[in-house]
């Protein structure tokens, strides 16, 4: 774990500081300064970082800085607190320190000579905070909102050892003249960052928040507040700056001991540091068994890669691991072949260093002449793994790099790969050598029963279906899907598309569409055709569905709850914690290959006129999918359906494209509306009667799936009892009026106020397609109202018509432009509106069915 430490000079400062840390304890040093040690998640990373208060003055901040230099040994040491601002900025702006000047350094004879000295930021936290200030994220650490933005500037400040409080003042004069680029005077970052010079391998960095312009620091402004507002202010921000810093950088560094391995001689600039850390919390520990011996199998790709390879075999001895390989050895007499053969079935594990280069000498495709020794490494491994026909248990496979996981060998696909660059890598590898799973096995139990899960029922008149012979992969399917069921017809091609995508990079797919469209069953046919992917095991499907209003769905109950099911240990603070249960989730999801459905997230969405109707409810669901999006590799993948488009997902999502898709669902095409018709057992030959009668059913219903099924399913059971023709008798007026409809528009009459009732003509229409569309419009009409008003009054609309026309509907009620394109945007977002393009030109109409239910609340709009 990466490990920091931030050093303040007042209380005020040091609050602030704490206010970004959990599990918090206090320590304290031999001498006596009291530290607090805690926890800071971010993104993909946990962070160790120590906190001290100081006191003012830059020979005291040396001394404290050099003593928590020591005590914790850091990668990371920042100084936060609040300046006095020189020039060009602003009371609560943020100053990044890209060196300070000691001013009060120099010759006094007649008249005082300046010999500056100057403390220097490292160049990789300097470029970092600059990266910050462009992006603007850290303003999301801050707790309340703010009037006016603050700026951020990456420049020199002075520290000195007195307290500037008059611009007239001598000082204050001697420092615009002799540091005329200094922006901010302070009283410590001058010892600090000569304290931390002496460590090159430390990052550091001074951050300051402006609390004062020199001028009036006791007086109160009525709009910057007292002196000790503007402090606080200044504090938080700094601080809320320091850590989106922190949040961002990423820590390479070799393990003590793999540095002193390498002291000897220069390291290759091909050597890329790798993190080899346990827990702070390990303990050495005496066992009585021998200590598991472990040979390292690996290829000579570069200096870089010799060295660490060392730096790996050099810690594994150092945590008690017996490691061998071949640069600890003198030419043996025995030979190297039979060297390697020895400790090859010595070892009671293997490590398989994975590379390009050695995947090609294992294969046995290298040039000749060329890796002999890891050639003849692969014959000896491959030969062990037969006479075990395929039982491994030996041989495990590591790598420096996410790309390398790519070129493991063929024979060793099926174990697990451990990535040494990650954070926790080099634990999971020790915790495997050593036989100590990070999840201990409880006591085993009594058996429960438990009730039957209630399943959503889409045809109440109507038998349940049985699983039909010819959708044999449905077979093993669970059998509490939500939608799917063996009448599933269609969209062949779209689900070998979308498969194709999880299979490839897509972590984050997003099914929109009207209600009843066949998001859910997409999905969950989806979670089918995928199977082999999560390796047939359907507890690594997980499916959550937010129209349960029985189930809380803020972010940090689905995360616990997801956590827990997935055999995580959650405990009463974890739940109180959403940043913690994200950094926790993100790392689950990326490790593990699973398949979520989330479904319904219309119903956690919200929004206003000004910025748009599809907003999370809770704003850790943002963060979450941010940081899901963000991590380096990922083995899962998450199903979104929703009837709105989530806006900030597509915010959020334009920096990693290539892991997400959105796809839009319309309706049934002509020929999987007759295979929906003949799934559910209806004459639906060329030569029947009720063929043409169906097909007619289908093009007025524009192919949606669960109006078509309940039609459909009224048409098989009583007392129509599959008779097509009888029906059609009974209620094809209704359809004919649609009929009537479009071909008055092709005749020119392109308005009318139309009698459709597709929606509620029969009972059971109403009662499974009216219900859920009357939900649909009532969410409509109370999150934006003039969104819903423009919907009803185009509904007069026969036919598709340029956007102008649907826009024109608000101007009757006095609204600007902006107010009807934000009305059309939000009808878009849920997908109330068809988009279409005939003889060049961009139309909009309505679907039918949405259409039917609009021109009935047409009626009532006036009231």
């Amino acid at each position: 774990m990466p490990r920091a430490v931030i050093l303040t000079a007042l209380p005020i400062e040091y609050l602030a500081v704490r206010a970004h840390l959990t599990e918090l304890q206090e320590e304290m040093h031999p001498q006596g300064t009291i530290y607090e040690r805690g926890r800071f998640s971010a993104d993909y990373q946990v962070w160790e970082v120590g906190i001290a208060e100081v006191g003012a003055g830059n020979a005291g901040a040396a001394v404290e800085a050099e003593r928590a230099i020591a005590y914790f040994k850091p990668d990371v040491l920042l100084f936060v607190g609040i300046a006095g601002g020189i020039k060009d900025v602003a009371i609560g702006d943020i100053v990044a320190a890209t060196k300070v000047y000691g001013y009060e350094s120099g010759k006094v004879e007649s008249q005082f000579f300046t010999r500056p000295t100057v403390g220097q930021s490292t160049y990789a936290l300097v470029q970092r905070a600059k990266s910050e200030k462009r992006k603007g994220d850290w303003l999301h650490r801050l707790s309340n909102s703010l009037e006016s933005q603050p700026s951020v500037f990456v420049a020199p400040i002075a520290a000195g050892e007195k307290v500037i409080a008059s611009r007239e003042s001598d000082l204050y004069q001697f420092l615009r003249s002799s540091y005329n680029d200094a922006i901010a005077v302070e009283m410590e970052g001058f010892g600090f960052l000569s304290a931390a010079f002496a460590y090159p391998n430390i990052q550091s960095i001074v951050i300051r928040g402006i609390s004062d312009l020199i001028e009036d620091k006791n007086t109160v402004d009525p709009k910057q507040g007292n002196e000790e507002e503007r402090q606080e202010r200044a504090s938080r921000h700094a601080s809320a700056f320091a850590f989106e810093v922190l949040a961002k950088y990423t820590v390479e560094r070799l393990s003590s001991t793999a540095t002193t391995a390498s002291q000897s001689s220069s390291p290759s600039p091909q050597a890329t540091p790798i993190s080899l850390n346990l827990p702070d919390s390990a303990q050495n520990i005496d066992l009585e068994a021998a200590p598991p011996k472990v040979f390292i199998s690996y290829s000579h790709d570069s200096q870089g890669h010799r060295e660490r390879v060392l730096a790996l075999a050099d810690r594994l001895r150092d945590d008690g691991i017996d490691a061998n390989i071949d640069q600890y050895e003198n030419p043996p007499a025995k030979g190297w072949q039979r060297w390697m053969l020895d400790e090859v079935e010595a070892a009671e594990h293997v490590l398989i260093v994975c590379t390009e280069v050695y995947n090609r000498r294992f294969r046995g495709q290298e040039e000749i002449g060329k890796g002999k020794g890891v050639t003849w490494e692969g014959g000896v491994i491959i030969q062990e793994l037969y006479d075990a026909q395929g039982v491994n248990s030996k041989f495990i496979p590591v790598t420096f790099n996410a790309q390398d996981v790519e070129v493991v060998p063929n024979p060793l696909r099926s174990t697990t790969v451990y990535r040494l660059d990650t954070a926790d890598g080099y634990e999971q590898l020790y915790r495997r050598l050593t036989n100590q799973p990070i999840t201990r096995k409880p006591q085993l139990g009594k058996l429960r029963t438990l009730p039957p899960r209630d399943r959503k029922q889409l045809f109440l008149d109507e038998p349940q279906p049985s699983i039909n012979e010819d959708l044999s992969e449905l077979q093993a399917r669970p059998l509490n899907f939500f939608a799917l069921d063996d009448r599933w017809v269609g969209r062949t091609d779209l689900i070998q598309d979308l498969s194709h995508r999880i299979r490839e990079s897509c972590r984050l797919l997003i099914l929109v569409g009207m209600t009843g469209i066949g998001k859910t069953a997409l999905g969950e046919r989806l979670a089918v055709e995928l199977e082999s992917w999560f390796n047939g095991d359907w507890s690594y499907f997980q499916q959550e569905n937010f129209d349960d209003e029985q189930q809380s769905s803020d972010f940090a109950s689905v995360a616990a709850r997801w956590l827990e099911k997935w055999g995580e240990l959650i405990t009463p603070d974890d739940r109180k914690d959403p940043q913690r249960l994200s950094y926790r989730l993100v790392k689950h999801l990326c490790e593990n290959r699973y398949l979520v459905q989330m479904d319904s997230l219309e119903n956690i969405l919200r929004g206003n006129e000004e910025e748009g109707w599809n907003d999370f409810k809770d704003e850790w669901w943002v963060k979450f999918f941010e940081s899901y999006l963000k991590a380096d590799t990922c083995q899962s993948c998450i199903i979104l359906t929703s009837q709105d488009l989530p806006g900030q997902i597509e915010a959020i999502g334009t920096r990693t494209q290539n892991f997400w898709y959105c796809q839009p669902l319309s309706g049934l095409e002509r020929p999987e509306q007759i295979a929906l018709f003949e799934k559910i057992e209806l004459d639906v030959t060329p030569n029947s009667e009720g063929r043409p009668y169906l097909e007619r059913i289908g093009a007025a219903y524009e192919g949606h799936p669960l109006a078509l099924r309940v039609i459909a399913g009224e048409i098989k059971n009583r007392p129509f009892d599959g008779n097509v023709t009888a029906y059609w008798n009974r209620y094809g007026n209704e359809v004919e009026e649609v009929e009537k409809a479009i071909a008055q528009a092709q005749e020119g009459q392109s308005t009318g106020m139309d009698k459709f009732q597709l929606d509620r003509f029969t009972k059971t229409l109403r009662r499974n397609v009216r219900s859920r569309l009357d939900k649909t419009f009532a969410r409509l009409k109370e999150d934006a109202q003039w969104a819903y008003i423009m919907l009803c009054e185009t509904s007069v609309y026969r036919c598709a018509v340029p956007e102008d026309f649907w826009l024109s509907h608000l101007e009757d009620w006095d609204r600007d432009e902006d107010e009807q394109r934000a009305a059309l945007d939000a009808l878009r977002d849920r997908y109330l509106v068809e988009e279409l393009i005939d003889r060049n030109q961009y139309l909009l109409r309505q679907h039918n069915l949405i259409r039917s239910v609009s021109l009935e609340n047409l009626m009532t709009l006036d009231s």
